[in-house]
């Protein structure tokens, strides 16, 4: 029993949380089973890599600053059939985040474009990829924001340092001249350095509409698009409205 206490506080001071709280189970269970020294200790290992997976997960799921979350095994398919679920399914695999693409989601209002973003970004976080979720204009805002008081390249940092970057209700309105730049340099600097995921209501061939400098808008459509090979496009009935 000393030897017990011994271990249990040697497992303590080395922080190992999981083999501590299953030491004794362990033990009764290999006893049960007539377990080897071997299989014993693996499982103590085991338990402990399991619950610091778990936790490095749990830890990305709130950096990821998901609101509520979405996943893509809830989503109803059947309600909006034209969506493409193969398409989808093969975006799960976080194939786009190794290969530095976008994906850009359009749609009307309601039909699951924000579901499908947080899915595919939990996905992600699941996988063992840094995501950020965030509302396009909430981004440019607190980066402007951030310019009066110096720490505009520490907030800059916090939308590019992320392997994923989801920029919800994109052209929900026109972009403001001031907000411009900020964008810009968000999109140039993320190009080929980490993917991207657009929310937007509007079709990509109206997007023209959202930008007052013509080039500006020009070199942003050329670096979102050239990366972004996979492209969904949501169109049907509301899950809002409840329309039938």
């Amino acid at each position: 029993m000393e030897t017990a206490g011994q271990i249990k506080n040697q497992l303590k001071e080395l922080r190992l949380k999981s083999m501590l709280e299953n030491i004794d189970v362990r033990i009764k269970h290999a006893i049960e089973e007539k377990s080897s020294y071997l299989d014993f200790i693996s499982s103590l290992i085991q338990d402990e890599i399991d619950l610091r997976r778990f936790e490095k997960r749990e830890r990305r799921l709130k950096q990821a600053q998901f609101g509520r979350l979405k996943y893509l095994k809830d989503f109803d398919y059947t309600f909006n059939p034209n969506i493409n679920r193969q398409q989808v399914m093969d975006m799960e695999t976080c194939g786009y985040i190794r290969e530095k693409e976008n994906i850009i989601i359009c749609g009307p209002t309601g039909v699951g474009k924000t579901h499908i973003a947080k899915g595919l970004g939990i996905e992600a976080c699941f996988k063992g990829f840094t995501v950020l979720f965030t509302r396009v204009f909430k981004m440019l805002e607190n980066i402007y924001s951030a310019r009066a008081d110096a720490t505009v390249n520490k907030v800059i940092k916090k939308y590019l340092r992320s392997d994923l970057l989801i920029l919800d209700d994109w052209g929900m309105r026109p972009f403001p001249e001031h907000l411009l730049d900020i964008l810009n340099e968000i999109i140039s600097e993320r190009y080929e350095n980490g993917s991207i995921i657009i929310t937007s209501n509007r079709k990509i061939e109206k997007w023209n509409e959202l930008f007052s400098d013509n080039i500006i808008a020009s070199a942003m459509m050329d670096r979102l698009l050239h990366k972004s090979h996979n492209i969904v496009v949501t169109t049907g009935k509301s899950y809002r409205t409840g329309a039938k």
